[in-house]
């Protein structure tokens, strides 16, 4: 419940005893908690907006920006507000990722041609890229904990054995597939399957090429900033070609349509006894007292610490991965209070819903190579191969789902979609474009708990493709 929920529950006598103070801080509250619109901006008026975005103008155009978290925070939310309330205004366009692609190419557009102002570019790739600062790992972590400690536990318990039978399978044929295929088509097995394949199926940008970039440095050599923009162009391009796929699934469904027994559920996804709803979470956290999100982010924060501490005596899997997996056993064997799982979803769930375009801006400055992108494009090999894994993966985990008792639609949209889509704006577009909305808990558990895999997966297939 937001906090704003909360003080419409107040009852008349603590309205009473709460003072002037307590009435104006609900009014406050009102204020800023109105959805984007319009008129308004990251939930501020649009005139209020424009003076602080002028002010962080003005410090650029001056030098007197300093490379300091603190100014890096104004800059990146400044920027990736403003790019994702345009995507959201957009008719039809903002149902399909709209905001998450302008996050991501806008900035890097405007660099190349020299109209961003060069000031802010610094300012944004130390912030985002620095050691120093580390606002990638702030944000990854955060989205690794809340992701996975917020999951039901039923969902994990109950339906894990049945969706792990399309989202394991899918994942090794579409791996060996490309691998194959590449090789044969002299592209090469290595660069299909960590540079392709591993990108589409990792769980998006945030949760996926960002952390994978930087399990590649430290196993591969290199520098992250380059292997995300070598990452990039595959998931971008996965991601329309997937809504695509998702739209032609509710135009070959909508009447009901079944071409084979078990092939179209209307939205539901098992044929067997049980409900979407028994696997359905809380909704998702939007807001909390300032102790349940200091509690979350401490939470979050220790756990990649304690990933850390193992990769520095196991260093065979990076920090994230061991992250992800000490996730996972907390919640399968209900180590940490309830009270701790929530306040980890109410962190993600404040990380999520107002950094994520702050990140993809960074990344968009930091990572986004043009040439990269225009040297993978003039080889056709690439394009065909970012297509064969869309189709691959769709195919696949729809045969896969069918075979263990799962209607065929539904789990190629939960596991395929879900899996080479742009992560959760790309679920969104997703479940959207197939008209299945009730699908989204499903498809989250195939980019974050497969995403995850994938992670899991590169790091062991690194020292055999390298």
């Amino acid at each position: 419940m937001s906090s704003h929920s909360q003080t419409q529950a107040t009852t008349p006598a603590a309205e009473t005893t709460g003072a002037a103070g307590t009435s104006k801080a609900a009014d406050t509250t009102a204020e800023f908690s109105q959805p984007e619109s319009w008129t308004r901006i990251m939930g501020l008026p649009i005139g209020w907006f424009a003076i602080l975005f002028a002010v962080v103008i003005a410090c650029a155009a001056l030098g007197v920006l300093p490379n300091a978290m603190l100014a890096g925070f104004a800059v990146v939310i400044l920027v990736g507000a403003l790019l994702n309330w345009i995507g959201g205004r957009v008719p039809v366009l903002r149902n399909y990722g709209l905001p998450t692609v302008l996050c991501i190419l806008t900035p890097a557009i405007l660099l190349h041609f020299g109209l961003f102002p060069t000031a802010l570019a610094e300012n944004m790739e130390i912030f985002t890229n620095g050691s120093d600062i580390g606002f990638i790992d702030f944000y990854v972590a955060s989205l690794i904990a809340g992701s996975i400690l917020g999951m039901p536990r039923a969902l994990l318990l109950k339906a894990g054995a049945r969706i792990a039978v399309p989202l394991l399978g899918t994942i090794a044929v579409v791996f060996i597939t490309l691998g194959l295929i590449g090789a044969a088509l002299g592209y090469g097995l290595r660069e299909s399957v960590l540079f392709v394949a591993a990108p589409i199926m990792g769980g998006g940008v945030g949760a996926g090429i960002v952390p994978m970039s930087q399990i590649y440095e430290s196993q591969m050599g290199g520098e992250a900033s380059s292997y995300v923009a070598t990452l990039i162009p595959a998931v971008i391009i996965a991601n329309v070609l997937t809504i695509f796929c998702a739209g032609i699934f509710n135009g070959i469904t909508y009447k009901g349509q079944q071409f084979f027994v078990g092939f179209n559920g209307n939205g539901q996804i098992v044929r067997v006894a049980g409900k979407v709803e028994d696997f359905s979470g809380k909704p998702k956290p939007t807001g909390g007292t300032f102790n349940v999100l200091i509690i979350g982010l401490t939470v979050a924060a220790v756990l990649f610490l304690a990933g850390s501490l193992i990769a520095n005596f196991v260093p065979g899997l990076h920090a994230y991965a061991w992250t992800i997996l000490l996730a996972a056993a907390i919640k399968i064997f209900g180590l940490l209070p309830e009270s701790f799982e929530d306040a980890v979803s109410t962190w993600f769930g404040f990380v999520s819903g107002t950094l994520t375009p702050a990140l993809l801006v960074g990344i968009s400055i930091t990572f986004f190579e043009f040439d990269e992108l225009g040297a993978l494009l003039s080889d056709w090999r690439y394009p065909v191969l970012v297509l064969l894994a869309v189709v691959v993966a769709v195919v696949v985990s729809g045969a896969l789902g069918w075979l263990v008792k799962m209607y065929y639609v539904e789990t190629s949209i939960a596991v395929g979609m879900g899996m080479t889509d742009m992560g959760g704006t790309g679920d969104v577009a997703v479940v959207s474009a197939a008209n299945r909305l009730e699908l989204m808990p499903f498809l989250q558990v195939s980019s974050r708990i497969g995403g995850a895999l994938v992670l899991l997966l590169v790091s062991l297939l690194i020292p055999v493709l390298n």
